[in-house]
């Protein structure tokens, strides 16, 4: 009796709160090799279901996206039963120093603004900026000596997996979310394809100054940083790296006047971290614009301490050559971007 109790107990843990089985799918895209990972939630049924994009940060991995960065992404996949997709972004293997670190490993989105140097109003970086390795896939003297990101067509990327995604799935409504570069790639995806999207979750990832994109059609939009973060910070502008990026309220200031945002309202929320809330609303086709500014945190995911998660790879990846993943427990984060980004009734 007390095997078998013993037993369930076991079971339970293995197929329930801890379950984080992904698939990995192959994919030639533009004559290169790519893969994502697929997360489908243990209630899945014939029923409409939404899907939600999650993007790795620059030297980060789409397995270490859901196991560090997010802090466990498929239990939420789980709570609020929608598919995960984890695309995986152009790497390569070069040595060089990322905020402070020794590297060997490099993978980044083109965002349209990390693989640029000329802007309308100057260029990317300063004359003493940090240089990091660059890309084969790019032209050096188009991208220029401020360029760090790949210069491949990643929204296509994206596009083509959404879309293969949706001919074998009853997909009600797309979402795409990211963290950092990843942050930078979902905004940049909506710009271009707002009409497959339901709304964005942009965490930490400015686009660089001068370069920010306006979508043609409303979308909802979440934008969240930390106010001590120096490698995309929200207000400051230049990085710790003399990297120049678009402040977080003009970001929200020119999306809210191009959706015709008729009100605004502020609140502080304390529950977990303080974080000062700005909502947009009475726009255009119903939706909001909402930005999240952490007082406590820098670059990293809401209810996540480590500034270095998601620069890992686990077993679904075993190809990569980079560090093994921890399993970090999101207490609150996702939760709380969710939460926001489901319910825009609000």
């Amino acid at each position: 009796m007390i095997n078998k109790i013993i037993f369930s107990i076991l079971l339970i843990y293995s197929t329930g709160l801890f379950s984080t089985s992904m698939d990995r799918v192959e994919i030639n895209f533009d004559d290169e090799n790519r893969h994502y990972l697929i997360y489908k939630p243990q209630q899945i049924s014939s029923e409409p279901i939404d899907l939600v994009v999650g993007l790795h940060g620059y030297t980060g991995t789409a397995s270490g996206f859901e196991s560090e960065t997010t802090g466990g992404f498929n239990a939420s996949a789980d709570k609020y039963n929608f598919i995960a997709i984890y695309p995986q972004g152009s790497f390569f293997y070069e040595s060089q120093i990322f905020r402070g670190i020794k590297t060997d490993y490099v993978s980044s989105w083109n965002d349209l603004t990390g693989s640029k140097t000329k802007t309308p109003i100057g260029e990317t970086c300063a004359l003493d900026a940090i240089k990091y390795v660059k890309y084969k896939n790019c032209d050096l003297n188009e991208a220029g000596r401020c360029a760090w990101a790949s210069c491949g067509d990643d929204i296509g990327f994206i596009k083509k997996i959404i879309d293969d995604i949706k001919e074998i799935n009853n997909i009600r409504n797309v979402y795409v979310v990211g963290m950092s570069n990843g942050g930078m790639m979902a905004h940049a995806f909506a710009c271009k394809h707002s009409e497959i999207l339901n709304g964005v979750i942009n965490v930490g990832g400015a686009p660089h100054l001068g370069l920010n994109c306006i979508p043609k059609k409303p979308l909802n939009y979440i934008i969240y940083a930390g106010v001590k973060d120096d490698v995309v910070p929200p207000i400051k502008i230049q990085s710790f790296d003399k990297y120049f990026y678009e402040p977080m309220e003009s970001i929200t200031n020119q999306w809210s006047d191009s959706f015709e945002c008729k009100e605004k309202k502020s609140m502080n929320n304390n529950q977990n971290d303080r974080i000062e809330e700005k909502i947009f609303y009475n726009c255009k086709n119903n939706v909001k614009i909402i930005s999240l500014l952490n007082m406590d945190r820098g670059h990293t995911w809401p209810g996540i301490d480590d500034r270095n998660a998601g620069n890992c790879r686990t077993s679904t990846q075993n190809d990569i050559f980079f560090n093994k993943c921890k399993k970090f427990i999101n207490k609150w984060g996702n939760e709380y971007l969710l939460d926001k980004l489901f319910n825009t009734s609000y």
